[in-house]
């Protein structure tokens, strides 16, 4: 079943919506008579399933060209389409962190994350510099999180507020090298000012990065 070869934003959507796409996947952009031929329904049909998708942000078309007459139409993927389909980005940072400790050091790796998270800390304030409580700084910083695909849950209890992350995107790479967790704690300390303590950790098994952020130093 086509279903299986997409992500989960569509596996609750109209399974022919999915054949569309997986056709645009692999036979690049198509014209609705070719859709409707594919897929042995009328092109009235297609055009319904097309409008679906377009209001979604999946596909697109472009002008096809041709004779005099009506104009018409190739449709084609989109990015955001794109990223529905699996990829093995997560395998592929990981073995080259394998390989530069196999071929370097485990120092190298810890430069790396270090680097990185000097790079975000320089990215993240920013956007908290206008803030002036923690209150206001800490409700920021989940929505730049979020911004850069986390999802992201913040409660308040007590002295204290509770961030969580119920996404990693280096979690692969994060269970194996320490030195991504590290440095990402030490950022949420740097650009909150407060001693930010990891209670949990997906890295750990746990079922999300959970962070506890006084109010008060």
């Amino acid at each position: 079943m086509l279903c299986f070869f997409i992500m989960w934003p569509l596996l609750d959507e109209n399974p022919t919506r999915e054949q569309i796409l997986m056709l645009l996947k692999t036979k690049g952009p198509l014209a609705i008579e070719e859709l409707s031929k594919d897929l042995n329904i009328t092109s009235m049909g297609i055009r319904q399933h097309l409008l679906s998708l377009e209001k979604r942000g999946l596909i697109d078309y472009v002008p096809k060209r041709q004779g005099i007459g009506r104009p018409a139409f190739l449709y084609k993927l989109t990015e955001k389409a794109d990223d529905l389909f699996p990829k093995k980005y997560f395998n592929f940072i990981h073995d080259i962190f394998k390989d530069i400790e196999k071929n370097d050091s485990r120092e190298k790796i810890d430069d790396i994350f270090k680097w990185r998270k000097n790079r975000l800390f320089k990215e993240y304030k920013d956007a908290l510099s206008e803030k002036k409580t923690i209150q206001e700084k800490t409700r920021e910083f989940k929505d730049v999180l979020e911004s850069k695909g986390y999802l992201t849950s913040l409660d308040e209890a007590g002295d204290h507020y509770i961030l969580k992350q119920f996404n990693c995107p280096i979690y692969k790479v994060a269970s194996e090298f320490s030195e991504a967790c590290k440095y990402e704690l030490q950022l949420y300390k740097d650009l909150l000012g407060k001693d930010v303590n990891r209670q949990q950790c997906m890295a750990d098994g746990s079922p999300s990065c959970t962070y506890i952020i006084p109010k008060t130093n």
